[in-house]
């Protein structure tokens, strides 16, 4: 659950981006923090570290994002500023739910044994778009544990083809 605060300056950095036409330039940004946040335990704590002065911590963002778009420099140093640059992941997460929103763009989460090849994840696109309007983009998660096969989720629904659901089936059947 992200917090009011996050929820907030999201949507600000949205209006502004918008009204500026720097909303492809934000989402870069916003891409790019989340990615750093998600593939970086070191760039976490960056954020949360009250050790690290915030000039400092500027710097470093500074240095990791090359481009930074001036709207997401300003947002950077209105939370250093007031002391909540711990929820930069947030923002850029209920941001990018703003954007998807808007563009009318629907995130299918397709989790896999190992990462999808291209040509599958075209199929996966044509045959998803057949259930929506909106236009969709693919998020894969590596999930060994599945075994193989696959698991979709989109829009409230889960389609489970992996091999591990079906190895319980298999199981419970066994045991009946």
């Amino acid at each position: 659950m992200r917090s009011r605060a996050a929820i907030r300056y999201s949507k600000a950095v949205f209006q502004i981006s918008e009204e500026s036409d720097n909303l492809s330039g934000v989402k870069k940004d916003m891409d790019a923090i989340i990615l750093a946040n998600n593939s970086s335990p070191d760039f976490k704590q960056l954020l949360k570290n009250a050790l690290i002065n915030y000039s400092d911590k500027k710097k470093i963002i500074s240095s990791l994002m090359i481009n930074m778009n001036e709207v997401t420099n300003k947002l950077i140093g209105l939370l250093i500023a007031n002391k909540r640059l711990s929820i930069l992941n947030d923002v850029a997460l209920s941001f990018n739910e703003i954007y998807n929103e808007k563009k009318n763009i629907a995130i299918a989460t397709v989790i896999t044994a190992t990462p999808i090849s291209d040509d599958i994840r075209t199929k996966a696109l044509s045959k998803i778009k057949l259930l929506s309007d909106k236009s969709v983009e693919i998020k894969n998660i590596v999930d060994e544990n599945i075994l193989g096969g696959f698991i979709l989720r989109f829009e409230n629904t889960e389609y489970n083809a992996s091999f591990s659901k079906r190895l319980m089936q298999l199981k419970t059947e066994l045991i009946k």
